[in-house]
């Protein structure tokens, strides 16, 4: 631990563990092992785009001009704001703050759900502006074109695995809201708050990552 902790704050050893600090490390190191992963496959997608914007400049530059950068935008701005209170609920946890802990794991929530909102409201402009290249019922608007229609497909690929990632945070986020309102939750489980924060941090990393590939550098 970084920090101490508050009295009454802490972590019930698992009869597996010889210690709760060996539990914790354990804890620490299972997720940094399975977000390593994850983050591989998302750098996969994105070396792939600035490949393809390399290789084919005019016509990427074409396909990134119906990105709605200004939801981007504001999408990267939501999620750092969420990491922020993620951040703040990981403190009034280890200071056993629990109700502010919990109406800040809310506020992260909400603003999660809001990413998601704008997301699909992106998505909506995107079919009524015929920029969904695997619809076959409506032609893509720029068919002539195989390499925007590469990218487009890498966009969508990119975007709608970070919505599942971030779906999922947010599903896994509220249940432990619920458990975590509860009386002793913080005497028992206060480094799940610690573990479940870095995979909230990682879906912020991603889509730091996902806005200048997909929106800025093809602009």
């Amino acid at each position: 631990m970084s920090e101490p902790l508050a009295d009454g704050v802490g972590v019930a050893r698992a009869h597996h563990f010889e210690s709760v600090a060996q539990q914790r490390e354990a804890a620490t190191l299972g997720i940094w092992a399975w977000l390593i992963t994850e983050l591989l496959l998302f750098a996969a997608l994105f070396l792939v785009a600035l490949i393809t914007r390399i290789q084919h400049p005019e016509a990427t530059v074409a396909a990134a001009k119906h990105l709605k950068f200004w939801i981007g935008a504001i999408n990267t701005v939501v999620l750092i704001c969420s990491s922020l209170t993620m951040s703040m609920a990981i403190e009034f946890s280890r200071m056993g703050w629990q109700r502010a802990m919990v109406r800040a794991m809310l506020a992260t929530a909400a603003l999660g759900g809001l990413f998601l909102v704008l997301k699909g409201y992106e998505y909506y402009a995107d079919w009524a502006e015929h920029m969904m290249p695997f619809l076959s019922d409506r032609p893509f608007a720029l068919a002539e074109t195989p390499a925007a229609r590469l990218f487009v497909n890498l966009y969508y690929v990119a975007t709608l695995l970070h919505a599942l990632h971030l779906f999922t945070g947010i599903t896994l986020l509220l249940g432990m809201t619920w458990m975590a309102a509860r009386a002793g939750f913080l005497a028992r489980h206060q480094n799940w708050i610690e573990v479940y924060g870095l995979y909230w941090h990682f879906i912020d990393l991603v889509w730091i990552l996902a806005f200048p590939i997909l929106y800025v550098v093809n602009r």
